[in-house]
């Protein structure tokens, strides 16, 4: 047992080391391949967007991108957390903890389905859940301690994920809307 408790002290930073640069490197690999594919489309021949497009398109992937990474990673650290702590501090069978550990794993997977297709969606439910665990908090009547770790480990970045959603959502609209009336997109400046 306390070979195991070591490997998971070691393996656990090491691991979330390993996804704090994996996840950032995919979705780079994946605005890459989308800007890439662009490029090409438009030296075939398809239709040209204007220089604002694409800059509103990248950082709408951007937002999308870092709101999809605080849920992999915040998913990914409360399933460790979870895990470890049933494990080590409560000597709990490995059932048990691995059962505590997939509650946050599939909370993040749902979000991100859902993030996926409907933004808005997945930002309330953020929202709503991190109203949750304030709430949880105060009935438990949690310790400074365990509120700081709370509140830097769960609520900020749920919060944040909601805030990258829906501003995601929301420029996404508007630049479906200057796209389909022309007339309204913004008129360079004349030198």
């Amino acid at each position: 047992m306390q070979i195991l408790g070591a490997v998971l002290m070691v393996l656990g930073p090491v691991l979330a080391a390993v996804l704090a640069v994996a996840v950032p490197v995919l979705f780079g690999i994946m605005a890459y391949d989308v800007i890439a594919s662009r490029r090409a489309q438009r030296a075939e021949g398809g239709a040209v967007e204007p220089a604002w497009a694409e800059a509103a398109e990248r950082r709408i992937q951007l937002e999308r991108g870092f709101g999809r990474a605080f849920v992999i990673l915040g998913g990914a650290f409360w399933g460790v957390a979870a895990f470890a702590g049933l494990f080590s501090f409560r000597e709990t069978g490995a059932r048990e903890a691995l059962l505590a550990a997939a509650v946050p794993l599939f909370a993040a997977l749902v979000t991100l389905v859902i993030g996926w297709y409907w933004e808005r969606m997945a930002a309330i439910m953020l929202t709503l859940a991190s109203g949750a665990v304030v709430y949880w908090g105060v009935i438990t009547q949690f310790e400074l301690g365990v509120w700081m770790l709370i509140t830097i480990f769960l609520i900020g970045p749920m919060l944040t994920a909601a805030v990258l959603f829906w501003l995601a959502r929301q420029e996404y609209k508007a630049l479906e809307f200057k796209l389909a009336h022309a007339e309204l997109a913004p008129v360079p400046a004349r030198h």
